[in-house]
């Protein structure tokens, strides 16, 4: 691939990141997905990543490729917007990429292994704080062994501190939220824990 064609991938994936997110720096993606978008390959997309994460315009956020924009990043494709004639330190200009815009993009934000995540909002942290309630007053009679007992632990703590955010992230909730279920369904003889699975699978929408 030619250099100029590279650079203009690059561009393409900063871009698709920043009208996904509306310039979002709390919005995660799954580079993969992404790639996908951009009719990009595995190593196409994996070297546009790394080129990206090193020059600090996005950021690696979870395992298995979630990625978020920087405040660098949101400055980067804001520059080239507003002066389309000028090359910025990392791109050519944009009058020569000619990017369109991501206006039929399928590009979900918050996404990971293709599940679309639920959004955070008002009545979601009423429906989490319940569950969270719930897996605090049955947690100590699941009779779990230490290690799920303490992977349990961690995973109510991560949704705890996820809420306190003044960003809450949903992907994060929802893996713990998937981790949660998958340990209350190895238990068995707790009335509670059939109705925390369906409130779980209901949330998260699988």
């Amino acid at each position: 691939m030619l250099l100029e064609q590279k650079k203009k991938n690059r561009f393409l994936f900063l871009n698709c990141l920043y009208e996904s997110s509306n310039g979002d720096t709390g919005a995660m993606f799954d580079m993969w997905e992404v790639g996908k978008e951009l009719k990009l390959n595995s190593d196409e997309t994996s070297q546009i990543v790394d080129y990206l994460i090193g020059e600090h315009l996005i950021e690696s956020r979870a395992l298995g490729g979630i990625i978020g924009l920087t405040h660098w990043g949101i400055k980067e494709v804001e520059q080239a917007i507003e002066n389309p004639s000028k090359p910025t330190e990392h791109f050519l200009p944009l009058n020569i990429i000619n990017i369109g815009t991501m206006t039929n993009s399928t590009l979900q934000q918050g996404t990971t292994n293709s599940t679309i995540n639920f959004n955070y909002n008002t009545q979601t942290a009423v429906d989490i704080e319940k569950i969270v309630s719930q897996l605090n007053d049955i947690k100590d009679s699941l009779n779990l062994s230490n290690e799920l007992q303490s992977e349990l632990l961690s995973e109510i703590q991560t949704i705890e501190i996820q809420k306190k955010s003044s960003k809450p992230k949903s992907i994060i909730i929802t893996e713990s939220l998937k981790s949660i279920r998958t340990i209350l369904e190895s238990v068995a003889g707790n009335a509670m824990t059939p109705v925390i699975i369906d409130q779980i699978s209901k949330l998260i929408g699988q």
